[in-house]
């Protein structure tokens, strides 16, 4: 499960805070089931500007749940660890290395405990890890299909619920510019994997494909709107792939943070999975 290509960065390495970054982001986003039931679950924290702001948010398909909870706190209320992954705020707990991880979020109305183990390789955005952010530099990659188990209780149920989650990580040097981007993480199955940076507000994107034996290829692909689907054609993969998303309680005016259903072509042959996206400005 390593990489197949030289990188610039080590994911041990960077999956703990370091100060020293003007950024540091933490992000898991989750598609879980128990039943018939569906969850899609984020836990999120992130460090700018002294302050440290997480995130916990649910969505239950079919069913009644949702639920959301922001905090913004001072970096001395919180604990974050610089020797290795130990984050813990008022709202949620994050642990562990690249192999296995720990994660807990609360809502004023949900729990969610997961276990994660990862059993694919790293995705490396960009192939390198490295690449400018508007007009800084940005440190990303992603642990895409953690395979998952825990329980969430909700409105007093608990259920125990299996599935995949994404973990992406990412840091970076400060801008020269506002940032304003549309991001996809899609799981396409089978080990394949899309992330897909749109940082030019219309539609024109690139992107990084990981497979299953850690072959990294990167291009380009357009991103269209169609009666409120995206489509998204990427020409060097041979593929059409169609995105129907819908918000996460968690978005607000500047964000729009929500999951996605995927279906369409890829090589050749037809697809279907899942995703997250997160839209800023």
């Amino acid at each position: 499960m390593t990489a197949t290509h030289p990188t610039l960065i080590s994911a041990a390495d960077e999956l703990p805070a370091d100060p020293s970054n003007a950024l540091d982001s933490w992000w898991f986003t989750a598609r879980l089931h128990a039943g018939e039931a569906t969850f899609w679950v984020k836990i999120h924290t992130m460090t700018v500007q002294g302050t440290c702001h997480s995130t916990v948010a649910l969505l239950q398909e079919p069913g009644p749940h949702t639920s959301e909870k922001q905090t913004a706190e001072s970096l001395d209320a919180v604990s974050l660890s610089a020797d290795s992954l130990g984050i813990r705020t008022s709202i949620l707990r994050m642990s562990g290395g690249l192999d296995d991880l720990e994660i807990t979020g609360a809502t004023d109305s949900a729990t969610v405990h997961l276990t994660l183990r990862r059993d694919e390789p790293v995705l490396y955005n960009g192939g390198s890890g490295l690449f400018p952010f508007f007009g800084g530099t940005c440190g990303q990659y992603a642990l895409p299909g953690l395979t998952t188990s825990g329980t969430i209780t909700a409105d007093g149920t608990t259920y125990h619920v299996s599935g995949r989650t994404w973990f992406d990580r990412q840091w970076g040097s400060e801008g020269t510019e506002p940032p304003r981007f549309t991001w996809l993480g899609l799981d396409l199955g089978a080990g394949r994997y899309l992330s897909v940076w749109d940082t030019t507000g219309d539609g024109t994107s690139w992107l990084t494909e990981l497979k299953a034996d850690g072959t990294h290829t990167i291009t380009r692909a357009q991103r269209t709107d169609h009666n409120g689907t995206w489509r998204l054609t990427v020409p060097d993969l041979d593929a059409s792939l169609e995105i129907t998303h819908r918000g996460l309680p968690d978005s607000h005016d500047g964000l729009y943070a929500g999951v996605c259903s995927v279906a369409g072509t890829l090589a050749g042959e037809d697809i279907a999975g899942h995703g997250y996206t997160d839209v800023i400005g």
